[in-house]
This record gives C-alpha cells, structure tokens and sequence, in this order.
C-alpha cells in the first residue's frame, strides 16, 4: 500500500504544521483476525486502503481522555472534526445504525429528507445504507464512511459523509487513499467554538 502509505505520511505532516499531535494518541494497530471479525460482522470486506489504516492503528484514545499533549503541541481528531474510532466501535456504531434502519419499519421514509450535491459521482440517496462503514465519528451522529454497497456508477470504497445532521450525502473522494491526498491540499475551516484547553476542531473541505 505504498500510495497510502504516502498519503498519510503527507497528511500526518499537514497535521503535524499545523501544531497537532496527531501520532501521540494513537492506539496500538489492529490484528489481521480483528479486520477479518469486524469484516464477518459487518458482511462486507473493508478496502485494502483502510484494512492498512487499521493495521497502522487500531483508532485514537478518545480525545476527551487526553489531559497532556505532546509538548507544544495541541490535540485534534486524526480527520479534523472527525475522531478515528477503533474497529470494535465501528462495528457496534455500524449495528446500532442497522437496527435503527429495521426498527423504522414501514412508518416514515427517513429518505425523502435526503438529497444529494450536485456534481458528486453516483451515491444512494438514502439516509444509511448497509455497506457505509463509518471509520471517523464527529461525536454527534455523523461520520466518514467507505461505501462498500455502491449504486450504479459508484466507485466501492468511496468516501461519503452520513449521519443524523446530514440530510446531503456527500462523496468526499473515491478512496481513503485519494481522501487523505485531498484533505492535505485543503485550507483547514476552523470551527467556532468555545475555549476546550489543549483541543481544535477544523472540517475538511471537501
């Protein structure tokens, strides 16, 4: 995975100017048989891009554990606004959204609220679908998510924007790969927050 592994040197170094401690907090790297139990779980393969990512480090401590940063340094989510959660929480995040989908039933169609961006590459319109595997989580209901069920058009593995906030589903990018060469190129829009200490939070435009 060299390509990746480029672009993540190149995106740890964009972190990295930008004052955070981006490989401080990092958990220790995921085993082959945990990819292959969330993969059983799931019924999907992860990409190859991703499987690597998790193989590199199995998340990030969750940055409200952090007291202390590295010296000089600040703390931010691996993907901006977005922390990398670790596989097991992936997987029960990625349940708990298939049994919110079967527990709708047939009372409300949550997708007649979705729309899409216009000029994306193809995405399903709807407001979750098995097959999105959310790897990055804002906290708050929203995730990055490779597309491993695309519709007609799309390219397996995309990057898409989901989540409870997000009634415009997004391609972010074809791959992680190509995902984390963009959000390098991108001027970072910081967010609006109040004082949280040794934290920032800025979204990648994409």
């Amino acid at each position: 995975m060299e390509d990746f592994q480029s672009a993540l040197d190149t995106w740890l170094v964009y972190l990295g100017d930008l004052g955070f401690a981006a490989k401080a907090h990092l958990n220790p790297p995921a085993t082959e048989a945990a990819i292959a139990a969330a993969e059983a779980e799931i019924g999907f393969r992860l990409p190859d891009d991703l499987r690597a990512l998790y193989l590199w480090a199995d998340g990030q401590v969750d940055i409200g554990d952090i007291a202390d940063p590295a010296p000089g340094k600040i703390v931010t989510p691996l993907f901006g606004g977005y922390e990398f959660v670790p596989l097991a929480k992936a997987v029960g995040d990625y349940q708990v959204w298939e049994d919110v989908i079967d527990d709708w039933g047939d009372e409300t169609d949550p997708n007649e609220f979705i729309t899409l961006r216009p000029g994306d590459p193809p995405v399903a319109r709807e407001y979750w679908r098995r097959g999105w595997f959310g790897f990055a989580i804002d906290g708050g209901g929203n995730a990055y998510a490779v597309d491993l069920s695309p519709v007609e058009g799309g390219t397996p593995g995309q990057i898409i924007l989901t989540g409870s906030d997000e009634d415009e589903r997004r391609v972010m990018a074809p791959s992680l790969t190509a995902f984390l060469a963009r959000a390098a190129t991108c001027e970072p829009v910081w967010e609006d927050v109040e004082d949280d200490g040794p934290m920032r939070f800025f979204e990648i435009g994409l």
